[in-house]
């Protein structure tokens, strides 16, 4: 199990190093990744696609797990909004 913290803001300029370093865990042979998001403060599209995409490498792998923990109000809505909420994992 790893857990990485993600950036205060997940936009263009930190999206694509968030997407390298969790694909690179799972091309390690890292199972459970635990992402902390508790001091992120906004996520744009191209964040939410990060997420979506590492999810769908987990589910086609048929193995390993992803769960968002400490994810805020405001970014939590978000999620819900646009319906990523029903295809990741979240945690307190």
């Amino acid at each position: 199990m790893i857990e990485l913290k993600t950036a205060r803001k997940i936009d263009a300029a930190t999206a694509p190093e968030l997407d390298k370093q969790l694909k690179q865990y799972l091309a390690e042979g890292e199972k459970e990744l635990i992402v902390n998001m508790e001091d992120t403060i906004y996520i744009s599209s191209v964040g939410l696609r990060v997420f979506v995409s590492v999810q769908k490498k987990i589910r086609a792998a048929k193995e390993g797990s992803m769960v968002l923990r400490h994810v805020s109000p405001q970014i939590m809505e978000i999620f819900e909004v646009t319906g990523f909420s029903s295809v990741l994992n979240f945690e307190e």
